[in-house]
C-alpha cells in the first residue's frame, strides 16, 4: 500500500496505521498539543518501530492530520446515521446540542472539528485541504450537514430561498457558540442549560420555513 491520506476506509486501513491513528487520538485526549507530538512518542504508544511510520506517511503533521480526519469522519458517519432516525429538523437539531452537552467522545470529536476550521494554523490548513478534496468521500462532515439542511428543505421544514452553503454556515456557527458555553462553564459561571435553547431557537428563526410553524 501507498501513502495514506486519511481518507480511506477503515477496512482499507493496515493495522498499524490503525494503531498510529489510536495512539495519536488518546495523547490529544490526554491533552497534548500538535507541536510537541514527535513521530517517536506516536510509534512508540503504537508498539511499532519509527521506521515503520514513514513507510506510510512524510512527515508527523501528516500522521496527526490523517488520525483526526479519520476520527471525524467515522463520527460524522456516525451522527448522520443517528440523525436519520429523528423525523423532523427540530428533533436533529435538538439530538446535536443534546450532545454537544455531554461529556463524551462525541463533544470531544465535535471540539476539535470548531478547532480546526476555525484555526489558521498551518496544520489545520493541511486537514482543512483534505477535507475539501474530491475523494473526502460521503462522511465528510459538510456532506453530511448538507444532506441534513437538504432534507428539511425537502420536507418543507427549512427555507427554500437560502442558498444551502449559507444554511450549513448559519447552522455551524450556531453549534460552535453553544460548543463556547459548553467548554467555558467552569471560569465564565455560565450554565449552558440555560443557553441552549436560545441557540435552538436562533437556528430555527434563521432557517426554518416560518409558514409551516406559524
Amino acid at each position: 500500500m501507498g501513502k495514506i491520506n486519511g481518507l480511506e476506509e477503515s477496512s482499507q486501513l493496515p493495522p498499524k496505521v490503525c494503531q498510529m491513528y489510536e495512539a495519536v487520538t488518546a495523547m490529544m485526549e490526554e491533552g497534548y498539543d500538535v507541536g510537541s507530538i514527535r513521530v517517536s512518542m506516536i510509534t512508540e504508544r503504537a508498539g511499532i518501530g519509527k521506521g515503520t511510520a514513514y513507510e506510510y506517511f512524510d512527515t508527523k503533521e501528516d500522521i496527526v492530520a490523517c488520525a483526526i480526519l479519520y476520527q471525524v469522519r467515522r463520527m460524522f458517519s456516525w451522527l448522520e446515521e443517528v440523525l436519520g432516525e429523528r423525523d423532523s429538523f427540530r428533533e436533529q437539531l435538538l439530538f446535536l446540542l443534546e450532545e454537544i452537552g455531554q461529556e463524551n467522545e462525541h463533544k470531544s470529536c465535535f471540539l476539535r472539528f470548531v478547532h480546526l476550521m476555525t484555526d489558521r494554523s498551518e496544520f489545520s490548513r493541511l486537514v482543512q485541504e483534505k477535507l475539501k478534496s474530491r475523494t473526502a468521500g460521503a462522511d465528510s462532515p459538510m456532506n453530511v450537514f448538507q444532506r441534513i439542511l437538504s432534507q428539511g428543505v425537502a420536507r418543507g421544514e427549512l427555507r427554500r430561498d437560502l442558498p444551502l452553503n449559507y444554511m450549513m454556515h448559519c447552522l455551524f456557527a450556531h453549534l460552535a457558540v453553544y460548543m463556547m458555553a459548553a467548554i467555558s462553564k467552569d471560569f465564565l459561571y455560565e450554565d449552558p442549560a440555560l443557553i441552549r435553547p436560545l441557540v435552538y431557537q436562533g437556528v430555527l428563526n434563521e432557517l426554518e420555513e416560518r409558514e409551516k410553524y406559524h
